[in-house]
């Protein structure tokens, strides 16, 4: 099966090979629009302000001055929000700034407000700065009250061709949220059932266990050899670094780091290498050593430092029951990364994945990957049986759904390799059941924007209300 497949790992400072569809020179470029990311979203009771994107076709060299007009409806009294930039004369300014893809702006509801629900507010754009034209969504509704989707078509920020971001997709919300897949180094799980550490998937970290549990006595001596033992070339691939990665399903008993023990001795010293970051070269992250331990709080304790250091930093991250996972970075502690575990469904990332060349399976990276929340079951369809426009709730019967977070995977798009350019399979599409038993049926569109990857798209539509 030919997959667009980059290597996973890789000794530290070596360069990552990209490969990156190319335009002919004389081929002209597609007209870049900006519009909304969504037609329409909610903001529910508990939610107290949504931040609301715009979205170019691809980034510009130069400043993109938009202005939104703001109309609101249903409201008694005043308008009891703000927005941040602040409308003037009912028009907010907004600029997408040189080499960026994206702007947004925020709407705060007012401390002590109520609402009925009836309340709307309606962003249109109305200018935009040259060379940029108008799309077609360039309406966003607000509704001042939770909704349930009956579908849309979307288009995920996934940064480009570096594959920069890491994009959730809120099914039922019409909302998708991108994070800077850089932006983080280990989750922390929530659950009160168990104690488990992820490695960031987007990035090619590989973890190790050593027989010690004490930072401080771990030197440069103590990695000899780990390269060759965990890493794997091109030519030569081991199933061994197998070991080293989360298993691609999701299967929290199969991570690289072993479950955190109460008894703080057990909990062992990890040499990590942090993969590579965004860009072309892809830039190497460098080594740690870390330990995770419980905290007297009810949380986690990550103590870390680089190899050669004396000393080591410490993070607390609370068990926060709002989100599977809780995340940090080594640079900049305790980070915001995933929405709450009932505001995502999907997500589009470049994933530590693994491949099988005859040999046993081994891990490679790969691109376009179509990951599942935990709350989250799915099931593909092949167009033979069903054609997606057919399908409807009376064929939800009988279907089995997995909870695999890779069950889509990479499943959704063919070619990509060195000898084909990468397609959107046309004779499937998936169900997918949400958190709050709604289901859903999806296509995708297309995995390119203005012939650049990074850019997935696809359309839904919902087939049952829970």
């Amino acid at each position: 099966m030919k997959q667009q497949l980059t290597k996973l790992f890789m000794l530290a400072l070596s360069a990552v090979l990209v490969f990156s569809a190319c335009r002919k020179e004389d081929a002209p470029l597609p007209d870049n629009l900006v519009q909304f990311t969504a037609a329409l979203q909610g903001i529910d009771e508990g939610t107290n302000s949504i931040t609301v994107k715009v979205q170019l076709s691809r980034a510009t060299d130069r400043d993109i001055p938009l202005v939104i007009s703001v109309t609101p409806t249903g409201f008694t009294g005043a308008v009891n929000y703000t927005t941040s930039p602040a409308a003037v004369s009912g028009n907010i300014p907004v600029t997408i700034l040189s080499g960026s893809s994206e702007a947004s702006f925020t709407l705060t509801k007012s401390a002590g407000a109520a609402y009925s629900g009836s309340e709307k507010v309606t962003f249109k754009i109305i200018s935009s700065g040259t060379p940029v034209l108008i799309g077609s969504t360039n309406e966003f509704t607000l509704s001042f009250s939770k909704i349930t989707s009956t579908g849309a078509s979307t288009v995920g920020n996934g940064g480009g061709a570096t594959y920069g971001n890491k994009v959730f997709f809120d099914l039922s919300a019409n909302a998708q949220e991108s994070v800077l897949r850089t932006k983080w180094d280990l989750g922390f799980y929530s659950g009160a059932d168990d104690w488990r550490v992820i490695l960031n998937s987007s990035t090619a970290m590989m973890a190790k266990q050593i027989n010690k549990n004490d930072l401080t006595t771990v030197t440069a001596a103590d990695t000899l050899g780990f390269s060759a033992d965990v890493f794997f070339n091109q030519t030569a691939p081991t199933t061994q670094s197998l070991a080293y990665i989360d298993y691609p399903t999701g299967d929290l008993t199969k991570t690289a780091i072993a479950a955190i023990s109460a008894t703080a001795t057990d909990n062992k010293v990890y040499i990590v290498n942090r993969g590579t970051g965004v860009g072309n070269p892809a830039p190497a992250r460098g080594w740690k050593k870390i330990r995770v331990i419980r905290n007297a709080s009810g949380g986690y304790t990550l103590q870390h430092a680089d190899i050669a250091s004396a000393t080591f930093t410490s993070i607390d991250i609370p068990k926060t029951t709002a989100y599977f996972f809780n995340y940090a970075s080594f640079e900049n502690g305790a980070v915001a990364v995933e929405p709450a575990k009932e505001k995502w469904d999907i997500a589009w990332s470049y994933f530590s994945n693994m491949t099988d060349f005859g040999g046993g399976a081994v891990p490679y990276l790969f691109q376009d990957m179509i990951i599942q929340n935990r709350n989250t079951s799915t099931v593909r369809v092949m167009t033979a049986t069903k054609t997606y426009e057919a399908f409807g709730e009376a064929d939800l019967t009988g279907l089995v759904l997995s909870n695999s977070q890779v069950n889509i995977g990479s499943d959704w798009r063919a070619g990509g390799g060195p000898s084909s350019a990468p397609a959107v399979r046309t004779d499937r599409f998936y169900i997918i059941k949400d958190g709050e038993n709604n289901y859903y049926k999806l296509r995708f569109t297309a995995l390119t924007q203005g012939g650049e990857r990074g850019y997935p798209a696809f359309e839904y539509a919902l087939v049952k209300k829970g």
